[in-house]
C-alpha cells in the first residue's frame, strides 16, 4: 500500500523526527527526504496565513465550542456530522484539519470547484468529501501540538499510552503549546464560519479537564457504545491508518495492547473530567440508541444542552439522514481469546455500563 503524507509544519516534523530511531527511519529515507523538504513549505505557509489575517485573527473571540467526545470507533463520526447539519454550528472541514497551515487562504477555491464525489472512508465506508466535517485532532498534529497521532508515524510511541495520550505527562512547555494550537486553530474557524464551532475529536476526551479550563462555557456531547465492538473496530481503524501513514514497522500485538490500554485512560479521564462540568453543559447518547433513533436522539440533546432551535436544524438532519439510507456497518469478528482478554481488561467497565456480548453484531472467528 502506498504511504500518504500528513502535512506537518517544520516543527512538527522536528519533534517527531527525534521520536523516530535512526535505524527504522532507514525503512522509509525517501519520506523522510519528502516530510523535511513539505514541512518547510507548510511553515512558511502559516506565517503567510497569519499574517494576512492577524488583524481579523486579534479581533477574533471565538463563542463557546461545542465538543464531541467519545472513545475512536464510538460513534463521535455520525454525532459530529448530525450536529454540524444545523446552519447556526460551523465545523473544520477535511481540507481545513488536512490544511490547517493554508486553509484561510485556499479553501475557497476547492469550495469553488464542481463538487466532486464522494469517497469512502476505508476503515468504515463512512462517505466523506473535502467539505467533511472532519477531526481536529489532524490540524493540530499538523501544526505542531503533541498529539496522539504522532503514532501514525511513529508506533513505537504506541509501546507507552500514557505518555503518548496523557497530556499531563507531558513537559509544562508541550502542554502550553497544545493549548495554544487548540485556540489558535478554533481562531481561524471563527475567522472563516463567524459561527460556534463543533469540535470532535476522540483524543479530546483525554483532555476534559483541560478543555473545561480553556473554555468553561463549553458544551459536551459524549458518545459511547458497546466496548467489544469499539475494541474489534478500533483493530481495523488502527491496522489501517498504521499501513497508510507510519514510517515504522509494527505488529498487531502492539495495536491490541494500545487499545486496551487506551480505552481505560480514555474512561478514567472522562469520569474524572466530567466531575467539574456544569450539568447543563453536558449530555450522554450511546452509538445504539443514536442510530436506532437519531432525530429523537438529537432532539434530546438539544433539549439538555439547551441548545434551541431543534425545529430550524430538523429539515438539515432529516436530509442528511436520507442520504445516509443503506449505509452498511463492517462485518466484525473477535477470535476466542481477544473476547477473552477484553472482559479480563474492560470488564468492570462493560458491566458497569450495562453491555453485553452482541451476538448480533460481532462475530466469534
Amino acid at each position: 500500500m502506498a504511504k500518504l503524507r500528513l502535512r506537518l509544519s517544520l516543527s512538527a516534523w522536528r519533534r517527531l523526527a527525534l521520536k523516530i530511531g535512526a535505524r527504522e527511519a532507514s525503512l522509509n529515507p525517501r519520506l523522510r527526504v519528502l516530510y523535511g523538504l513539505s514541512s518547510r513549505l507548510y511553515s512558511a505557509l502559516g506565517r503567510i496565513q497569519y499574517e494576512s489575517h492577524a488583524s481579523a485573527l486579534e479581533n477574533t473571540v471565538p463563542l463557546p465550542p461545542i465538543f464531541v467526545l467519545g472513545f475512536w470507533r464510538s460513534g463521535t463520526t455520525f454525532l459530529h456530522e448530525l450536529l454540524c447539519c444545523d446552519p447556526r454550528f460551523g465545523f473544520p472541514s477535511t481540507y481545513a484539519c488536512m490544511n490547517p497551515s493554508h486553509f484561510l487562504l485556499t479553501e475557497h477555491w476547492i469550495r469553488n470547484r464542481p463538487p466532486r464525489q464522494q469517497t469512502r472512508r476505508p476503515m468504515d465506508n463512512m462517505k466523506y468529501s473535502w467539505d467533511s466535517p472532519q477531526e481536529d485532532e489532524f490540524a493540530l498534529f499538523a501544526l505542531g501540538a503533541p498529539s496522539p497521532y504522532e503514532a501514525l508515524l511513529a508506533p513505537s510511541l504506541m509501546r507507552d499510552p500514557r505518555l503518548l495520550l496523557d497530556l499531563n505527562q507531558r513537559p509544562v512547555e508541550e502542554q502550553v503549546r497544545w493549548s495554544s494550537f487548540l485556540q489558535y486553530f478554533l481562531q481561524l474557524l471563527t475567522v472563516q464560519q463567524a459561527k460556534t464551532i463543533v469540535l470532535k475529536s476522540p483524543s479530546h476526551g483525554l483532555r476534559l479537564s483541560r478543555l473545561n479550563a480553556l473554555f468553561p462555557r463549553a458544551r459536551y456531547v459524549i458518545i459511547e457504545r458497546n466496548p467489544y465492538e469499539v475494541f474489534a473496530s478500533n483493530l481495523k481503524l488502527w491496522q489501517t491508518l498504521l499501513e497508510l501513514y507510519s514510517l515504522q514497522r509494527f505488529s498487531t500485538a502492539e495495536i491490541e495492547e494500545f487499545v486496551l490500554a487506551a480505552y481505560v485512560l480514555h474512561e478514567e479521564a472522562i469520569g474524572e473530567g466530567a466531575q467539574s462540568l456544569d450539568g447543563r453543559h453536558v449530555a450522554h447518547v450511546r452509538y445504539e440508541e443514536l442510530i436506532a433513533e437519531p432525530l429523537a436522539q438529537m432532539m434530546r440533546l438539544y433539549r439538555e444542552l439547551e441548545l434551541g432551535g431543534f425545529e430550524e436544524a430538523r429539515p438539515g438532519l432529516e436530509r442528511y439522514l436520507v442520504g445516509m439510507a443503506g449505509y452498511k456497518r463492517n462485518s466484525l469478528s473477535l477470535s476466542m481469546a481477544q473476547k477473552a482478554q477484553v472482559y479480563r481488561r474492560w470488564g468492570t467497565i462493560i458491566e458497569a455500563k450495562g453491555y453485553a456480548w452482541p451476538s448480533e453484531r460481532l462475530a466469534v472467528g
